[in-house]
Formats: C-alpha cells, structure tokens, sequence
C-alpha cells in the first residue's frame, strides 16, 4: 500500500474520532487500521497521532497533515468528479455542514426541488457549530458570512441577504398588546439571545436601538422560537428562518420599520482547479432559491 492510501485511513480516524471507528467505516479490521497508520508514521518521520487507553488526538504534524490531506483528496476527487462528469448529468454524494437554523430552516426546505431536479445526487447534511466553519471535510459549508475569514484554500460566495425582525405570536398581542414604537420595547416580553444575562441591547439598521429585558433567555435560536410560538414575548430573529410560522401567521411582525443591518448568507468550498457539477449544481439552485 502506497502513503497516499494510508494518508486516506489517517483522514478516516480524524474524522471518525476512533481506528475503531475508523475500521468499522472502512470495513476493514482495527488492526490494518493501527498497521497502516504505524507505518505512515515511520514513512513520514513524525508522529500523527497521540494514543491513550481513552482516546487519540492529533498532533501538531498531524493536523497540518489532515488538513492538507484534506485538500488533495479533494482536488483528486475533483479530478474524478470533472472526467465523470464530461458530457453526464450531475451525480454523486454531496455534504453540505451548516449550524442547525440554517441547516434545518433554511436549507432544508428549498432542498426537495432540488432533489426531484437531478435524480442522481444524494445529501449528507452536517449539523456543526459557526465556529467550526468553513469544514474542510464538507464539499460545501453553508453560514452567516463569516467574520474576518481569509484562507487560500476556500472559496466564499454570497447567495442572499436577509436582516433580523421583530415577531411574536397573535396571542401575544391578544394578551400584551402591539408595541407602538422602539421605546415600548422596554415594557414587553423580550426573548433574549444571549447565554448569560438577561439583558440585551437591540440594534437596528439606521442607528436606532434600545434595551430590552427578558424573563427568557437563551443562547438556542430554536428555543427562541418555540417561546415565541407559546405567546411568551417577541423575538428579534431573521424571517428566512420563520417563513413557514409567518406564512401560517403563528408569527407576526411588529414594528415592521425596524430591521437590523443587512447580513448575508455565504457559501464556502475548497478552493480546487475544477468545481464539480454537482456542486455548481447546488450553488446555482440555492442562489436562484433565495435570491
């Protein structure tokens, strides 16, 4: 066996937590999986991985290498991909990470069209944390533009913007009443996104803003969202998120001239010589979904 295919068990154990786990996943015994990664190690020179009774972790060596694997096995994925894709329609399996709004509220819903449109490709969706975006081991990551990014192996693309609105449940208002204007805020049930306090200054696109206090907090967007359902207070969340509860109008808008500055939803994939189709595929329909 060659290192290339031993490089390819390494990606496998990092990825899968475990040669355990990995040898399942490959379908191979725990043993070849131990084996192959000894002898990249004596290859190479460097130890990859740190072994315990417990667990592994990765090196210093070890993660510059996966992600660097990472980055080759894609461009020959891309190889494959580009001369299997001469003159064919798109095909093959396509993962797309994003944190969990996103992935369940946003992508989700537009994703049966573009199922029906090409029969031949199949998703793997990864629920991950913002902070753990871009994912080298996704072909495409999807999140909020992520703040000061500037890596040579990715690519980023705007597919749309959207802002933060005011919303809250019809038997909210039934029981509290509409707030006329910013100041109001301050008299009603505010569902508060932090992790800690219970206070919270909301800011809008043209300098407005007020403080705002909340019995209910939490550092869940979905959480938010049930309360908001309940009657429990208005929530400051973006509407791409809620569409289905404001189209059956178990939300509503209030203060309807008061949205956050613009933000934008990106997607991020490796930077490689050749897209795949399946992908180009993908991020065309999602621009023209929510453009």
């Amino acid at each position: 066996m060659d290192d290339f295919n031993r490089a390819l068990i390494f990606k496998s154990v990092v990825e899968q937590g475990s040669m355990a786990a990995a040898a399942r996943f490959m379908n191979v015994s725990p043993s070849v999986v131990t084996k192959r990664i000894a002898e990249l190690e004596q290859s190479l020179g460097v130890q990859l991985l740190r072994r315990t009774t417990r667990r592994i972790s990765v090196t210093e060596a070890g993660d510059n290498f996966y992600n660097r694997m990472t980055f080759l096995h894609g461009q020959w994925q891309s190889l494959l991909d580009e001369t299997e894709s001469l003159g064919q329609e798109p095909k093959g399996i396509l993962s797309i990470a994003a944190p969990p709004p996103v992935l369940n509220r946003v992508l989700v819903p537009v994703l049966d069209g573009f199922l029906d449109q090409y029969q031949k490709i199949e998703i793997e969706l990864q629920s991950v944390s913002y902070e753990e975006l871009p994912r080298a081991a996704a072909d495409l990551s999807l999140a909020r533009k992520l703040d000061n990014f500037d890596s040579g192996a990715f690519i980023g693309r705007s597919l749309c913007r959207y802002h933060n609105q005011l919303f809250t449940s019809p038997d909210y208002i039934a029981h509290m009443g509409v707030p006329e204007q910013l100041s109001d805020l301050v008299d009603h049930a505010c569902l508060v996104f932090e992790s800690q306090s219970h206070e919270a200054k909301w800011r809008f696109e043209h300098g407005q803003e007020v403080s705002v206090h909340g019995r209910l907090v939490s550092n869940n967007t979905e959480a938010l969202i049930a309360a908001a359902l309940r009657g429990q207070g208005i929530a400051y969340i973006p509407e791409i998120i809620i569409r289905d509860e404001v189209q059956r109008g178990d939300l509503v808008p209030v203060l309807k001239e008061l949205t956050s500055r613009p933000f934008e939803m990106w997607a991020y994939y490796q930077q490689l010589d050749f897209v795949p189709l399946k992908l180009r595929a993908l991020l065309e329909y999602l621009a023209q979904q929510w453009r």
